[in-house]
């Protein structure tokens, strides 16, 4: 029996009785661009933001030629970043950050701040400080750098289990810590055994 396999960078043909399979490369370039006129924000951590873009060319050279036309002249391509906590998304009013853009950049690493709220924008910088927006980013937060305060009920040990581990554990008398860690080597034996089952959660702990 011939297995067979194909994507759009290559082929693949072998048989089952063992013998060698073979690949074969073809050639495939995938595009610059995708014609889309976008700049896009990600949160990597509380500290780190990672911005992608892409700009229609087209675009950027009608927005030059009317700044030429009103006399001004373009000084840098510009990635600028505001802090929109608490104000409007469209807000323009607290600028952080301006980073000159080089070699073509198409990407960038923003370090910012935990439990902030951030969007970018691409423009146009003039010598005389003007500045015209390209295109203009979503807007997201960064996570806060420590432990979530939020308790989450379905996934709370009930305090019935809780003590069949302690108990099972067989060490009382141990330290906080010990016993923490007892009944944690525990409930990873518990878990890989598939000892979980609907009958060892109480029904408040279940969703409705």
């Amino acid at each position: 029996m011939e297995n067979s396999y194909s994507s759009a960078g290559s082929s693949f043909q072998g048989k089952d009785s063992g013998n060698v399979a073979f690949m074969t490369e073809r050639s495939f370039n995938l595009p610059h661009g995708y014609g889309d006129n976008k700049l896009v924000l990600m949160v990597r951590d509380p500290w780190t933001i990672f911005a992608y873009w892409e700009i229609k060319k087209e675009i950027e050279d009608s927005l030059r030629s009317e700044i030429a036309k009103r006399g001004l002249e373009v000084s840098k391509s510009t990635l600028r970043v505001y802090d929109v906590t608490g104000l409007d998304h469209n807000s323009c009013s607290n600028i952080v950050f301006d980073f000159e853009l080089t070699n073509n950049a198409e990407s960038w690493y923003i370090h910012g701040e935990p439990e902030r709220e951030w969007v970018a924008e691409v423009g146009l910088l003039c010598a005389n400080g003007e500045y015209f927006r390209i295109v203009r980013s979503n807007v997201v937060r960064t996570p806060a750098n420590r432990v979530s305060d939020v308790l989450d009920e379905e996934w709370m040990c009930p305090e019935e289990l809780y003590h069949r581990m302690f108990v099972a554990s067989g060490e009382v008398g141990k330290s906080s810590q010990s016993i923490r860690e007892l009944i944690e080597r525990y409930l990873r034996k518990w878990l890989s055994s598939g000892g979980v089952s609907s009958g060892m959660f109480g029904s408040a702990n279940r969703k409705k």
